[in-house]
């Protein structure tokens, strides 16, 4: 049997173009929200403390590259997780983690060129708020865009396959999975050095960890609530177009797949499935 397939409408190519951009604009959002907490040394979003601490005790590699390194551990996981059932196009997360690490290294060097490196509390607080408001946005942008899934979500979605638990319960689960390992290093990496370091306003927080981590992680989804609420419409409508109007009513048993929404997480071809609650920070 012949498959015609029919060529993208012009429509289609310049929705496409407009998500890409979305995408591209997500990730660059995260990236900057990463930067941001970062410059605090109060610890950045749960998803990115792994390649932090990594990159704290092993600085020869930069933070995005160790971002990129992570991510591919967390591609290998999700093959582990899934054995048979993991699909060969799930590699294609090898491209979002490569963007996502040159988008993190290319920000710390933008922001750092006026970002003191000696920080009073206040400015902290305040750039630990940006970065969430930046994590937020750019989550937002990305979902909507619906281009193509991040790592940790992949492992989160692996995680629910496998055990048939909800997606949002294997979030957590993958969350705390990951700070704690993140923690641990930090343990092993700076115990003869000062476990809990004071420089900057420090105090009993862990190298690469701290109480940042923790804000991000609580208040991200807080803040995506209302940038959904106000923007989910108009961005969709933006990225997607307008329905066209139908020449004729059509027949009963077909049906229109609806277009993805910023809370589906998208396979390389969008796929119309749950997707898993927004990540902390991809």
């Amino acid at each position: 049997m012949n498959i015609i397939k029919s060529r993208p409408t012009r429509r289609q190519v310049f929705s496409y173009m407009r998500r890409l951009i979305a995408y591209v604009a997500g990730m660059f959002f995260i990236a900057s929200g990463v930067s941001l907490s970062r410059s605090t040394n109060w610890g950045i979003s749960t998803v990115n403390s792994i390649p932090n601490v990594l990159s704290l005790r092993f600085p020869q590699l930069s933070l995005g590259t160790w971002v990129i390194i992570v991510f591919v551990c967390f591609i290998l996981l999700q093959a582990l997780i899934l054995l048979r059932k993991f699909k060969w196009y799930s590699f294609l997360q090898l491209i979002s983690s490569t963007l996502f690490g040159f988008l993190v290294d290319g920000t710390n060097a933008l922001y750092g060129l006026f970002l003191p490196e000696e920080q009073a509390v206040w400015l902290k607080i305040l750039l630990i708020a940006a970065a969430t408001v930046a994590i937020a946005f750019g989550i937002f942008l990305y979902l909507e865009a619906n281009i193509l899934s991040m790592p940790g979500e992949g492992v989160t979605l692996a995680l629910s396959q496998r055990t048939g638990l909800k997606v949002s319960t294997c979030k957590i689960i993958f969350d705390v999975g990951v700070v704690l390992t993140a923690c641990a290093l930090s343990l092993i990496f700076f115990w003869d050095s000062g476990v809990f370091w004071s420089p900057s306003g420090t105090d009993c927080m862990l190298r690469g960890v701290g109480i940042g981590t923790v804000i991000i992680a609580v208040f991200v989804g807080v803040v995506m609530k209302p940038i959904t609420y106000f923007l989910k419409k108009p961005v969709h409508a933006l990225l997607y177009g307008a329905p066209e109007p139908a020449v004729s009513d059509p027949p009963a048993a077909e049906a229109s797949s609806p277009a993805p929404s910023a809370g589906e997480v998208n396979e390389p071809t969008p796929p119309a499935a749950e997707a898993p609650e927004p990540a902390s920070a991809e």
